[in-house]
């Protein structure tokens, strides 16, 4: 009888729980920035496997790199928009940015561009969420001179565009790098 008066007990206690929202403390703004895993420079690497390159072939015409981006600042629940550029280096950036001897992509040709509208449907945050994978689409260009060799490395550094709804909070994360090879076979 005592275990029965137990496990009443113990239900209606059960039962009055309710889950309570926090409210959250924070009051600054919101930003995103590129799931950073590695030690320098900040480039962003492929999501999960960070050192993943790409390869392309003739009988391989797509490859798929991922990059996830992390979401700061209090939860939404709206739909939120933002977009992804080619970076432009500065001479300031040769040291960090070395490409060796990458070609540097061409937007349309080397990979689908940002711009285009097959990539719009990755540059969104869904309400209540922390982060979000997009996609970098490389391409294969059946004109590309070999020259001597076998293969031609392509490398691609492109950054978040802030606006009006996310911004860049910690200007160290912001850039991310695509390195992929294309093969001559």
């Amino acid at each position: 009888m005592k275990n029965v008066l137990i496990m009443i007990c113990c239900a209606c206690l059960l039962g009055a729980c309710d889950k309570a929202e926090v409210s959250s403390i924070y009051s600054g703004p919101d930003g995103i920035h590129f799931y950073y895993d590695q030690a320098g420079p900040f480039d962003a690497d492929p999501y999960p496997n960070s050192s993943e390159t790409g390869s392309l072939s003739s009988s391989e015409k797509i490859d798929t790199l991922w990059y996830k981006i992390d979401i700061m600042g209090n939860v939404s629940e709206k739909e939120r928009k933002f977009s992804l550029k080619q970076s432009v280096l500065s001479s300031m950036d040769s040291s960090s940015y070395y490409t060796g001897i990458a070609t540097v992509a061409v937007p349309g040709v080397n990979y689908v561009a940002f711009d285009d509208p097959r990539m719009e449907e990755y540059y969104v945050i869904p309400p209540r969420t922390s982060s979000v994978l997009v996609p970098m689409i490389l391409l294969y260009d059946p004109k590309v001179d070999y020259g001597s060799s076998f293969s031609k490395s392509f490398c691609l550094h492109f950054e978040i565009v802030p606006n009006d709804e996310v911004k860049i909070l910690d200007s160290r994360f912001y850039r991310g790098k695509a390195k992929f090879t294309q093969w001559s076979w």
